[in-house]
């Protein structure tokens, strides 16, 4: 019986450890996406996303980035969620100008709670840009954070979209003046 118990324990330690490292296939996982069209080309769009600087200027969600548009750059970001404020330090993995910017974050130790967001654009053939966010989160503590945050991660993103729709349509609308 002893024995039994200590072949249970050993397995349910070394499950634990797997999953904290992010080995495990029984990983939870889960998405978040939103998007928007926005009555501009992705140009424009794309230069207010990347303008990190003016975040505060319109942007509710991400209220402040701080650090430059660049694979391998560790950004640091302030979150206006409903009720508080978190900061992270995501590193930028892929920019790809115009088309796509990604970045990563984990909670700790790898596997516990692993983010990774993405912005992607695409020109549809009226000229207007096509504006995706996409979070994936996996993780050990996925099923608890995403239960508290999921709801106002959605909610933030749309806010976000909203907010970069009506900025980047207003520059369009400024810079078509001024031709």
């Amino acid at each position: 019986m002893k024995l039994l118990k200590f072949v249970l324990l050993s397995v349910l330690i070394v499950l634990g450890l797997a999953m904290a490292y992010g080995i495990s296939p029984m990983r939870p996982v889960r998405d978040v996406f939103t998007f928007t069209t926005i009555d501009a080309p992705k140009q424009k769009v794309w230069q207010v996303l990347t303008n990190f600087d003016a975040y505060r200027q319109w942007n509710p969600f991400y209220t402040q980035v701080e650090g430059k548009c660049l694979a391998g750059t560790k950004l640091r970001i302030q979150v206006q969620m409903q009720e508080h404020t978190l900061f992270y330090s995501p590193e930028i993995e892929t920019v790809t100008p115009q088309a796509e910017l990604a970045w990563h974050e984990r909670l700790i130790l790898p596997g516990l709670f692993d983010g990774e967001h993405r912005f992607e654009l695409e020109s549809n053939d009226a000229g207007q840009t096509r504006f995706v966010q996409h979070d994936r989160y996996s993780g050990t503590l996925v099923p608890l954070l995403m239960n508290l945050y999921q709801a106002e991660a959605e909610t933030g993103f749309r806010r976000m979209n909203d907010a970069l729709k009506k900025r980047a349509e207003q520059e369009s609308a400024l810079d078509a003046q001024q031709r």
